[in-house]
């Protein structure tokens, strides 16, 4: 076991963001009007056996508990969020939502308006179309991606009846390719990392390019989940298009502790470019959601991250954004080297721990998983890894508040690669 690979931030116990975060109920509407929308589900994870006591072998590389595990354990289980294996979709959707309303011209960039609504807008807003009264060039989405995001915003054009075009690093395996390539997206393999196929799909945006299958007169638009100076719009509808993720946690949370807690006490978040973190610390940690009912203090939130890709962890101990060179690992949908432009502020301040984990431990945690009837994936499995971790040092227990009355919630936030 290496030594401890925990980052306290200092400031984050106290922060509470000075602007209110209230995101659109019209987003929780859309993902209902979905094909195949349902809560995903909140899965207690028992702490007895495999959990309790040693949790693994004593020859693994996870540790030994000492202290006792929280009670209320839970995994947000994202494994089969409409239909596919990752929680991308709920940003996806949401931002290919309103950047076709904005194209369209709908009132409110299509806010309000239902999935099949805008469905129709589209079909209607095609150049020859026979309803349509302000006809339009076709719009195609750019989208890079490590995997999930760029299926989902594949997955998003080919319900909304328009063009995708998906960066990917030359390091992805044949068969997320091919995956991608199922949704109906054209591929452009490009000879770098993540963040070179981020590169590559800007430009491809901002020239009109797109591969072979680029039709003369289409509107390229960048969908991205990460972000940059002068970007923010997109990534942030990504954010938001999160947090019906988050109101399903605090409903589930309520119900499963009967009514004990309106929200964890501690959440558990896998970190690439951090836009789903940025989305735990705007829901968890702005002067909207700590009032009234939820007048608790706001949830210990930790961050989680391959030791071989810790582009948060880094930023934080310098107080700045730094780009780190990444290596392999298996935990792939958090293998980023730049923390978003956009997310940054908000982890910098709002994040209270950062942990890094090896791909043996999150193997470990994925096999004890396994032995209680949960699939999952690497990333995922990586925040029960870090929780363990964590629960071995006295240090961290103590500045954390881990307990056995906590409630922890883990994002599961993929299922089995």
């Amino acid at each position: 076991m290496a030594a401890s690979s925990t980052y306290h931030n200092p400031t984050a116990h106290t922060y509470l963001s000075p602007n209110a975060y209230n995101p659109s109920p019209s987003i929780l509407a859309l993902h209902r009007s979905l094909p195949s929308y349902a809560p995903t589900p909140l899965i207690s994870l028992p702490t007895t056996s495999p959990l309790s006591g040693i949790c693994a072998p004593a020859s693994s590389s996870l540790p030994t508990t000492h202290p006792p595990l929280p009670t209320h354990l839970f995994l947000k289980d994202e494994s089969l969020r409409f239909r596919l294996p990752a929680f991308k979709i709920l940003g996806a959707s949401y931002a290919c939502f309103r950047a076709l309303g904005s194209y369209l011209s709908l009132d409110g960039d299509g806010e309000g308006i239902s999935f099949a609504t805008l469905q129709a807008a589209v079909s209607a807003s095609r150049v020859g179309g026979s309803s349509s009264t302000h006809p339009r060039p076709p719009i195609r989405f750019h989208a890079a991606t490590d995997g999930n995001f760029g299926r989902a915003v594949a997955r998003m054009a080919a319900l909304l009846g328009v063009n995708a075009t998906i960066y990917v690093p030359k390091i992805m395996v044949e068969k997320t390719r091919g995956l991608i390539r199922g949704e109906g997206a054209d591929m452009v393999v490009v000879d770098a990392d993540y963040d070179g196929a981020v590169g590559a799909a800007r430009r491809g945006a901002e020239e009109g390019g797109g591969g072979e299958e680029q039709a003369e007169g289409e509107k390229a638009v960048l969908i991205q989940d990460d972000s940059w100076e002068g970007y923010v719009e997109v990534p942030q509808w990504v954010v938001d298009g999160y947090s019906t993720m988050l109101v399903e946690i605090d409903s589930q949370v309520a119900s499963a502790t009967r009514g004990a807690h309106a929200r964890p006490t501690h959440i558990i978040v896998p970190v690439g470019v951090g836009s789903l973190a940025h989305a735990v610390v705007a829901h968890y940690k702005s002067s909207s959601t700590t009032s009234g009912a939820l007048s608790a203090p706001p949830p210990e939130i930790i961050a989680v991250e391959p030791d071989t890709a810790a582009c948060l962890q880094s930023s934080l101990k310098v107080g700045k954004r730094l780009t780190v060179k990444t290596g392999d690992t298996e935990m792939c949908g958090m293998n980023c080297g730049t923390v978003s432009y956009l997310a940054w502020p908000h982890l910098r301040d709002g994040v209270d721990a950062s942990v890094t984990v090896m791909d043996g431990e999150a193997r470990e945690a994925l096999k004890v998983l396994g032995e209680m009837g949960v699939r999952t994936g690497p990333c995922s499995s990586g925040t029960l890894a870090a929780l363990l971790k964590m629960m071995r040092s006295r240090e961290d227990v103590g500045r954390l508040g881990l307990g056995e009355d906590s409630v922890v919630v883990l994002l599961g936030t993929e299922g089995p690669r």
